[in-house]
């Protein structure tokens, strides 16, 4: 599924680079590039996805300038809200821990055909988390505590509802390397998330 993702990315991103070295020499990233407009956008975001194997629900934001009506450069940050509890095994056997985990980095985003109503978009997060045992009420458990770089690919469906307010939805795969907290590996940090992003701005 992993690999079938990853490769339906590419194919899109590369369909994306032809289209645009079709649309005008200026705008290619090979030949020049000419900023012909700008504007910009931000907003909340909900994600779900699995973490360790368990129902995970993340909310953060992103946004960033709005160039040419194609490429989005900003950043972005998500956070879990779900309670999901630590094994007594990897809490040395006490229990009411649970993980307290979040991440972002920098976000570059191609929008497909922006002026249409329902279009496609495609984007790339690159940056770090930290994820660490917590317990309700309790000062953090620092010694707990690590990081972990993140790599995210996601493709979306995005409607224009106003000027100023779009709707994206679509999925990610989220790719995570270097955590050591215990009971939480690399693998089950890395999964497929679903998101719905609420967009607000100026996108002429």
């Amino acid at each position: 599924m992993k690999k079938l993702f990853l490769s339906l990315v590419f194919i899109l991103f590369t369909t994306i680079a032809f289209a645009q070295d079709s649309d005008s020499q200026q705008e290619t990233l090979v030949k020049g590039f000419r900023v012909t407009s700008a504007g910009g956008y931000g907003g909340p975001s909900l994600r779900t996805s699995s973490i360790g194997g368990d129902f995970a629900l993340l909310f953060g934001g992103y946004g960033g300038v709005f160039i040419n009506k194609k490429w989005t450069f900003g950043g972005g940050g998500y956070g879990m809200i779900t309670q999901l509890d630590v094994p007594p095994a990897a809490a040395n056997g006490r229990v009411g821990r649970h993980y307290d985990m979040g991440y972002g980095g920098f976000l570059t985003e191609y929008t497909l055909r922006s002026d249409q109503m329902l279009h496609l978009t495609a984007h790339l997060l690159i940056g770090g988390g930290g994820i660490s045992h917590d317990i309700e009420g309790e000062p953090d458990l620092e010694d707990t505590g690590s990081n972990f770089f993140v790599l995210e690919p996601g493709v979306g469906v995005e409607l224009n509802i106003t000027d100023f307010f779009r709707l994206n939805g679509g999925f990610t795969y989220r790719l995570a390397s270097g955590s050591d907290t215990a009971g939480i590996s690399d693998g089950d940090l890395s999964s497929m998330s679903f998101f719905l992003n609420f967009k607000f701005g100026y996108f002429n």
